[in-house]
């Protein structure tokens, strides 16, 4: 990422996707436990809120191997949990 600015609007923007994703996965599918759906877009909005919490404070701010590390492992963190997220959505 170039910048912690377009970190944080990357991660509002993915999760704002997989939120409208999942309550529209839920109109196609009246069958649907809404009680899942409504902790799953918890579960999102938990974790975007977590990882630009973590993009605003960085480890090492001296070092900049040490930074370019932190966020590296932040952005694949941050696609981990996002992929577990739609793991779930598929799975409702």
């Amino acid at each position: 990422m170039a910048s912690r600015r377009k970190l944080k609007k990357t991660i509002n923007f993915v999760t704002s996707e997989l939120i409208t994703d999942i309550y529209f996965h839920c109109l196609m599918n009246k069958n649907i436990d809404e009680e899942k759906v409504e902790n799953l877009v918890t579960e999102a909005v938990n974790i975007s809120r977590d990882f630009i919490l973590r993009a605003i404070r960085p480890d090492g701010k001296n070092n900049p191997q040490r930074v370019k590390f932190y966020y590296k492992k932040l952005f694949s963190d941050w696609q981990i949990a996002t992929k577990s997220i739609i793991d779930k959505k598929e799975k409702l």
